[in-house]
Parts: structure tokens; sequence; C-alpha cells
């Protein structure tokens, strides 16, 4: 039975394979690190590394194991200081939260709780190791979002330019790309790092799935969706990467990149041409009408708008105001006086407020698909953006801690 596990601990993992000493054979019964005044021993580390390459589905060759070994030690470390700081601020996870968390995670390897305890035992491997690790990974979550989560502020002016930018990018090269990431800041961590690519890359070429590997060992925060990136433009990617996508047939994997960064696998699912200029924009809109006494009101809507989902919701207080699909239709073939007021207006915004005898109407603008090339709305570029920069934020957060902390490796 080949479970595809998904863990969002192992897919914030640091994919540094190669980054710290292999563990030798001879510390098989040892401590393998003390962090600050607690013990990570060589059985968890061993128990970790079996784990890791249980999960990426990847064939434990002495040599991979014994660099998976290097990476659950940097992985146990980092979360032994995620529990410690969590601990300062009173953060509790129970064993009930991490049986839900455990549930989700079978589930997605299209398993049931048993199978996954099964699976696990029978690769000789301690279901405490996951609990340990979901427990960190839960801990951490919560930290975070306290810390940041009602700090993330994102900008009308940040949606709006995204906004603007991928209806830009849609006329560009588009490409469904994959990515495997490893960071790197010194010569040496990039050597590292390289060697550490070429090793997953072996692996994958003798059939372990792209998205297994990226989901265990990417230090992108598209590991958790197996390093899947969707459609980007050619211009989205780091400029070492641009000709190598341009060169990819679908389906090919490329070798390592060095960028600025890191080091990149990137595997391309498929590409097509940019959107020509002329090609038609297909929009969604719903007019919204109220009593003129209702104006201001109306206006608030306007001001707040971020997409068509919850319109019900929003005109429940606003007495005599309806809501009227106007469906979808050919940007082109709208009237002068629609097309004029829907300038300048983002998808999931609203038009000004415009009176018409006793009534007042605005036009929401709840989407633009310009030649089967979707544009997110306000809602979802809001979520997007607030996720990168929580993942931002966390990895700061962790840096720190790892330079303030005394951290002893046993070689």
């Amino acid at each position: 039975m080949n479970l595809k596990y998904v863990t969002a601990a192992a897919a914030l993992a640091v994919a540094s394979l190669g980054l710290a000493a292999p563990v030798s054979a001879q510390n098989a019964e040892g401590v393998a690190a003390v962090v600050n005044d607690k013990v990570i021993s060589t059985f968890d580390v061993r128990q970790r590394a079996t784990m890791l390459l249980l999960f990426a589905n990847l064939q434990p060759s002495p040599e991979l194991l014994e660099r998976a070994r290097a990476q659950a030690l940097r992985d146990l470390v980092d979360e032994q200081l995620q529990l410690a700081e969590a601990a300062k601020f009173d953060i509790n996870v129970t064993g009930d939260s991490i049986d839900r968390r455990m549930s989700e995670t079978a589930r997605s390897g299209n398993a049931t709780l048993d199978e996954l305890t099964n699976e696990l035992a029978r690769n000789g491997i301690s279901v405490t190791t996951l609990r340990n690790q979901i427990r960190a990974e839960i801990a951490w979550q919560r930290l975070i979002a306290g810390m940041y989560g009602s700090r993330v502020r994102i900008s009308e002016r940040d949606i709006t330019e995204t906004q603007q930018r991928i209806a830009t990018n849609a006329r560009q090269p588009q490409y469904e790309l994959s990515e495997i990431f490893l960071p790197a800041e010194t010569p040496e961590e990039f050597n590292q790092m390289e060697q550490g690519a070429m090793r997953l890359l072996e692996q994958m070429q003798q059939r372990a799935p792209f998205p297994l590997v990226a989901r265990q060992f990417s230090q992108s925060p598209s590991a958790a969706a197996g390093g899947d990136l969707g459609w980007i433009s050619a211009s989205e990617l780091a400029p070492e990467l641009q000709p190598i996508a341009e060169r990819l047939q679908p389906g090919q994997v490329s070798l390592p990149v060095r960028t600025q960064n890191g080091v990149y696998i990137i595997a391309m699912r498929n590409r097509r041409a940019g959107i020509p200029d002329g090609a038609a924009s297909i929009v969604s809109l719903r007019q919204i009408t109220a009593p003129a006494a209702r104006s201001s009101s109306l206006d608030r809507i306007r001001r707040r708008a971020a997409g068509c989902s919850d319109l019900d919701d929003d005109l429940r207080g606003i007495q005599g105001a309806s809501v009227l699909d106007l469906g979808q239709t050919t940007e082109s073939d709208l009237s002068t006086d629609i097309r004029t007021r829907l300038e300048g207006v983002p998808v999931g915004g609203a038009s000004a407020v415009v009176t018409n005898g006793d009534q007042v109407n605005i036009i929401m603008l709840c989407s633009r698909e310009t030649g089967g090339t979707a544009i997110p709305d306000r809602a979802q570029i809001e979520d997007r953006l607030r996720e990168a920069e929580l993942s931002m934020l966390a990895e700061r957060y962790l840096r720190n801690l790892r330079r303030e902390a005394t951290i002893i490796t046993r070689q």
C-alpha cells in the first residue's frame, strides 16, 4: 500500500540535505543534539528520518538515509525551539487536537487512521514520532496566528496592484509548474544544497513522485501543495529560472538551478502562449439597487466591496435594497455607459453610486475572465497575500530563535 501522506510540518521543514553532518551509526543510541537544555536522541533522529523517506516515497539507500537523518536532526531542533517558544505563551496542544490532525493526515493519503498507524508500524516507526511532529506543528501555527494574525494588514492598493499584475501577466507565456526549493546563503550551503537536490532528482528519476518529494523536502510555501505553483507567467519566475522554463517541455524536470536565495528544481506540467491583446474578456456583473434615501448605505457597500459572495448579508440591513444578477457577457458588448462606470474597477469591486430617479444603484464586477484565464477576486488575492506575509514572518521568527539558542550537535 502506497499512502501519500501530507503533513504541514514536513512541508515547512528546512530542506537541508547535507547542511548538517550525517548522524554516525556509532551514535546509534546516544545524544544527537542538545537544544538549550533539551536533549534530542539519535533514536528520535532515526525515527524521523525513516518517516520522512516513507512519506516522500523514497527508497532508503544508505546515502539518502544519512542525508535524511541530517535533515531530520535540523527539523527536530527547529521543533524544539518552536515548542519552547509556544510554552512561553502558555500554548497547550491537547491530545484531541493531535488526533484530529492525525485523521486529516490519514485522509490526505486516502487512508484511515488505523491504516496510517499500521503503515508506520510496518516500517518500524512509532506513532509517537508523528504525534510529536504534529504537536510542534499545531503549537507553532497557533503561536504565529496569535502573534501576527491580527497585525497583518493587506491594503487595497496591494490587492489592486496584484490584480493588475495578474491581468497583465495573462498576456505573457504561461507555465503550469511545480517546484522544490532548498534555501542557501553561503557558498558552502549552495554546494551542499546542489548535492542534496541531485540526490532528490535521482530518486525522482527512479519514479519517486515529484509532489511527495516536494512536500517533504521543499522549503517553499508551495510545499504544502506538493510544490504546485499553478499557472504563472514567465516574469513571475526568478531571472535564473526563466530561460530554464522556456526550454522545458511538459513532463520534463530541470536540473538543480542556483538563484540568489537557494537552489530550485522545477517541473513543467503544461505550458501555453500568452493571451493576445485583442482577446475577449468575459465579465460577470450584478447590480445593487436601493431607494435614493439609502444612498450613503450603498456607498458604504461600494467602499467595502470584496467580491459578490456575501451580497445578501451586506444588504440585510438596507430596507428596499435588491440584487439583480446581470449574468456574464463579453466586455466589448457592454454599453458605453456600463463600460465607463466599470473603468478602473477591480475584480470584486463596485462602481460609483448613480442616481436614477428615486433609486440609486451600483454595479459589482464579480469576475473577469480573459481568454480562459480567470483573474482571482479581491478576497482570493487578499488570502494569498496574507498567507505569504505570515509565512515570511514565521520564518523570520524561527531564524531569530535559532540565532539566540544554544544548540550543540554530536557528530
